[in-house]
């Protein structure tokens, strides 16, 4: 079932949740919840960054095989794919004593693209696994999906960690270190523990982004300028964001670029918040510096 981020004050329940024939090994993990995580009284949502949970359980599954001298295939098992990635879910959902499950999901398109042409356009040629596009629809069809034209995987995640749509406790599941810009707590996949980031922490990351850039996603942030230095120019204002804006200015302007192109990468920086989203009108809200 596809929940539509279209009411700020939408239900969370009520949605498809497990699926009933899914093979649940992970039932049998006898670990404790991780300490801060541990209070039963918490009326606990996970949200999963669903595009990068997909994308490994798909990776992980591939097999090529030769089938003589010249002939290779790559395969990938379906079911296996299918239940390796409930039996993740389920894992993390008791592990982090979480009530309820839900998976955001990217569009193909995004509203960064507006921003920089570029934006991810070194990823075209870059093949999905296999069973991908299939394993994605079963999550829609079978766990309650948050997804919205024109924001990525890690926009929801952010406008649903740090709204009121889902009500309580809520825990980011992700392996996005992007998402150190969003306030709240998190579970790195990878890190077997959690993060708790407060509003000042994500702003300086996001300060910190909007310096170093991110070639991978393709906007370059501010030439020569690696995170090393990147820290050095933001720490003596680590709790000020205006303030730190006004550094990320200068330090653009110093290698002769203006204003206006470092309020651009800091826009592609940015993940969305529930701020940085108009629910009336579904629109994305373009970060605008602190005044």
């Amino acid at each position: 079932m596809t929940k539509m981020l279209n009411n700020e004050k939408m239900a969370i329940n009520g949605g498809k949740t497990q699926p009933k024939k899914a093979h649940i090994h992970a039932q049998d993990n006898k670990s404790e919840a991780p300490k801060g995580l541990d209070n039963p009284l918490n009326n606990r949502t996970l949200i999963i960054d669903g595009d990068i949970l997909i994308y490994k359980v798909a990776c992980q599954v591939e097999q090529a095989i030769e089938w003589d001298e010249d002939l290779w295939t790559l395969h990938a098992d379906f079911k296996q794919a299918r239940d390796k990635l409930a039996d993740t879910i389920t894992y993390y959902e008791l592990t982090l004593l979480a009530k309820r499950i839900v998976i955001a999901l990217g569009s193909k398109d995004s509203f960064r693209k507006k921003l920089n042409p570029l934006y991810k356009s070194n990823r075209k040629k870059t093949r999905k696994p296999v069973v991908y596009q299939p394993l994605r629809e079963w999550v829609l069809e079978n766990y309650k999906c948050y997804v919205k034209p024109k924001l990525e995987g890690d926009d929801i995640v952010g406008i649903l960690a740090t709204g009121n749509i889902i009500e309580g406790d809520k825990t980011v599941l992700t392996n996005d270190k992007d998402m150190k810009t969003i306030p709240g707590t998190h579970w790195f996949l990878g890190d077997d523990d959690y993060t708790i980031i407060d509003e000042d922490t994500a702003n300086y990351n996001h300060m910190l982004q909007s310096l170093t850039g991110d070639v991978a996603d393709g906007y370059k942030g501010c030439p020569n300028i690696g995170k090393v230095t990147a820290e050095k120019i933001l720490t003596p204002h680590k709790n000020n964001y205006k303030k730190m804006w006004e550094a990320v200015v200068d330090t653009y302007k110093s290698k002769g670029l203006n204003s206006k192109v470092a309020l651009r990468e800091a826009r592609m920086a940015r993940i969305l918040r529930a701020s940085d989203y108009n629910f009336k009108t579904k629109r994305t809200i373009l970060w605008q510096p602190p005044a």
